[in-house]
């Protein structure tokens, strides 16, 4: 008889192409290469060969001593009927947990990720019992092609594709149908074997959990050795009866959250368009809540943090309309103590409270139930919390279509109530705005109408805004013009800039006359940036206007100069920046930069926007748009900490000799200049004049400085009054520092303006004379 090692290549078919596996065997030189592979699935038929060969005079005593020692040492590896620590942890926990508890376990998973987990743990179980080797679970991509499988640390590593003539996962993946491979190498379905590549691999079955959508959702794979027998019959009954259970659950938890998806978006859709309506939001969250939990009444209290209450205004009797929906009456606001009853628990507590049989609970009050007639049996009281506690509390009475309410409908009212705080809360938002804004509405009408100049004095302004030559300051036609020695005329005087530099057609004539006196109006009577500077402003910029005779201007850009200066004072309170922002004034939260300007600019729109006040109106859109921009710039360039970047700018186009009016950032720069230089225009006036001026002026900083002290805040020097003797100096070093670069780049733009550098040194040299003088005076006080 010959020996059975010659039939070694003579066997079956080599399925060696099929995995990818390092050879561990050395090969022979015998006319055919052997893999490792081949060599243990021929032992495993023909155990005789192996101990032929164990007990051959080559392989020594000590050597089988050794490999014994090996199998003692690890029977969890060597015995299939060992399984390994995790697995024996699982079937533990499984045997000590009851079927429903199980179930329930799966069907509260509300991420793939936890329903993976389960039914991996699930599989474990399942191999275990019917003796697998091993188990592996393949979850299919959400694109329904893909593979990926699923380790025991939760993680996942793709596999291949689904589909057939590839493994085993992938065809049942895509066949979904279950199968038993009693003998995997021979079987011509799966030229890949198993996705992991296992050559032990030989006795598989493998079954897909589908959904009722069609798609499979994931394979469970069972596998045995070429060293044990095939799956049997009843092994494969088995597990497809506890996958089918799985199955079930999962597709259970599925439709439950896809339910619960649905409802939570046409319920939440429902109660956001309607959010404005809080009474209607109100009875929108009782009636899903109704619906979602199959209660039979419901009640929602709200909370009033102020009263430290609890509310309710619509209340559930059980009627219903013709189409099936609840009906909730309106009655008497009730209200109760924040902590008082079970609601007041809840509110309180943040807790919930699930009472099975209410009459067995000491805190439920029965005197309802015997005013009513309504007999209570179980209770579901559960808080809608936002992010600062409670906002309401739902009491759900009587489940309709079991005993008692279960966790399942606490699990889903929790995902509801964060829905409903939201609607609640941006309810409770949207009316505080809507409040507001009608507020604002009636404090625009109040304030348009005491903003608004009157009837009388308009008509009175149209009548006589020509004024004769005899009453036009003869100082009007230069910069030396004080506006405080012709209040009373200034209204006609504006009306004279805007027909001498528009002529007397452009502008409807009624709206112009009201429109100056509104401005007059809105000027606060403060010292110095009152309505008598921002006429000085405009003033200022006409004469630049007026006398620039070689450098064109637009009428779009004059208006924005005129407008813009008489207006850029605007509603000023005395106050500067710095000062709004240290003392956090509302203003303050309104703009980050530029403060008082960005407001004066809003108060210019305003009076825009009032009726009778639309000056502008024969512009077209875009140039109305464009407009407005150039005003908002030219006021905001009345702000000194946007000066220094404008100067060095400018200065370093004239320097390169690059300026050039036809490019409009450089037409932009000279007209924020303009206005720096027609803001302190006051500067170069007659000494006389600037006197008057600086007096005002330090006036309204004391003001500021006197409040400052009473905040405990320390004020700079021009601020202080205590400090009044260093005005001279403070005046030097103002004019040293900005007045003279100024007016000398404008002067050099704009020629005709050198009159202001001209005033500028003049008045320089009356305040050095005085710094001077108060040096010698402190010197003669101190010998």
């Amino acid at each position: 008889m010959c020996s059975p090692l010659r039939y070694l290549s003579l066997g079956r078919q080599s399925p060696a192409q099929r995995f990818r596996a390092d050879e561990k065997w050395t090969k022979h030189n015998t006319g055919s290469d052997l893999t490792g592979y081949q060599v243990k699935e021929y032992l495993a038929r023909y155990p005789v060969v192996l101990e032929e060969f164990l007990l051959n005079e080559i392989v020594s005593l000590q050597f089988l001593e050794n490999i014994l020692d090996k199998k003692r040492s690890s029977p969890c590896k060597n015995d299939p009927r060992a399984p390994n620590a995790r697995i024996c942890s699982i079937v533990s926990a499984y045997s000590a947990t009851g079927v429903e508890k199980l179930s329930t376990q799966i069907n509260s998973c509300t991420k793939d990720e936890d329903i993976w987990e389960q039914i991996y743990n699930m599989s474990q179980v399942v191999g275990c019992t019917i003796n697998a080797d091993k188990v592996n679970m393949y979850v299919v991509s959400s694109s329904n092609w893909e593979l990926s499988v699923y380790n025991q640390d939760q993680t996942m590593k793709v596999v291949g594709p689904m589909g057939p003539k590839m493994t085993v996962s992938a065809h049942v993946a895509a066949e979904q149908k279950s199968i038993n491979v009693s003998d995997l190498p021979q079987d011509s379905r799966f030229p890949k074997g198993v996705a992991l590549g296992d050559e032990d691999a030989h006795h598989v079955i493998a079954i897909p959990i589908v959904l009722d959508n069609g798609r499979c959702y994931a394979v469970l794979e069972f596998i045995r050795g070429w060293n044990k027998d095939k799956f049997s019959s009843l092994d494969f009954e088995v597990a497809i009866a506890i996958a089918s259970w799985v199955n079930a659950c999962v597709q259970k938890m599925k439709y439950n959250k896809d339910a619960l998806n649905k409802f939570l978006l046409e319920t939440t859709k429902v109660m956001f368009d309607d959010m404005e309506n809080i009474d209607l939001l109100v009875t929108n969250i009782m009636m899903f809540t109704k619906d979602l939990v199959s209660a039979d009444r419901c009640s929602l209290f709200l909370v009033d943090n102020d009263r430290n209450e609890l509310f309710s205004d619509y209340f559930d009797d059980g009627q219903r309309t013709d189409d099936g929906k609840p009906v909730f009456t309106k009655k008497s606001q009730i209200r109760f103590p924040l902590a008082k009853g079970i609601a007041g628990y809840v509110a309180k507590t943040q807790q919930i409270v699930n009472i099975h049989d209410a009459y067995s609970d000491d805190r439920f009050n029965p005197e309802i139930d015997k005013k009513t007639g309504y007999k209570t049996k179980n209770i579901l009281c559960m808080p809608i919390s936002g992010r600062h506690g409670v906002i309401g509390v739902v009491q759900m009475i009587n489940r309709l279509d079991g005993d008692y309410f279960t966790e399942d409908d606490e699990s889903a009212f929790k995902l509801f109530a964060v829905y409903c705080a939201l609607a609640l809360h941006y309810s409770r938002v949207y009316n505080i705005l809507a409040h507001q804004k009608a507020q604002y509405k009636v404090a625009m009408e109040v304030l348009e109408f005491h903003i608004a100049t009157g009837e009388t004095e308009t008509k009175k302004l149209m009548d006589e805004f020509h004024l004769p030559d005899d009453r036009i300051p003869a100082t009007f036609d230069n910069y030396d013009f004080f506006a405080y020695d012709a209040v009373d005329i200034l209204p006609h005087l504006f009306v004279k800039i805007v027909v001498d530099t528009f002529g007397d057609t452009m502008f409807d004539m009624e709206k112009i006359c009201r429109f100056t006196l509104t401005v007059r109006k809105n000027y606060r009577p403060v010292s110095y940036h009152n309505w008598e500077h921002g006429f000085h402003v405009a003033h200022a910029i006409w004469q630049m206007l007026k006398t620039a005779k070689s450098t064109p201007f637009s009428n779009l850009a004059k208006m924005a100069l005129v407008f813009g200066a008489v207006c850029h004072d605007l509603d000023h309170r005395g106050y500067n920046n710095d000062f709004l922002k240290k003392t956090e004034n509302p203003l303050s939260a309104l703009y980050t930069t530029s403060i008082m300007e960005y407001h004066h600019y809003k108060q210019t729109v305003t009076i825009l926007h009032a009726e009778g006040h639309d000056i502008f109106s024969f512009l077209t859109s875009d140039e109305h748009t464009e407009l407005l921009e150039q005003i908002r710039l030219n006021i905001l360039a009345t702000d000194l900490a946007t000066y220094f970047d404008n100067q060095k700018y400018l200065k370093g186009l004239i320097e390169a000799d690059e300026f050039d009016l036809n490019i409009k950032d450089h037409r932009k720069a000279l007209h924020s200049l303009m206005m720096t230089g027609a803001d302190l225009v006051a500067v170069p006036k007659p000494w006389e004049t600037q006197k008057r001026n600086v007096e005002s002026l330090y006036n309204e900083f004391w003001i500021q400085g006197d409040e400052e002290k009473k905040r405990g805040m320390k004020p700079l020097a021009m601020m202080d009054r205590d400090c009044k003797d260093e005005v001279p100096k403070q005046q030097v070093g103002f004019i040293n520092f900005i007045c003279i670069p100024m007016y000398t780049t404008l002067s050099t733009l704009l020629p005709e303006t050198r009159p202001l550098l001209d005033g500028v040194l003049r008045n320089k040299d009356h305040w050095e004379a005085l710094t001077a003088e108060q040096v010698t005076k402190q010197t003669t006080l101190k010998t």
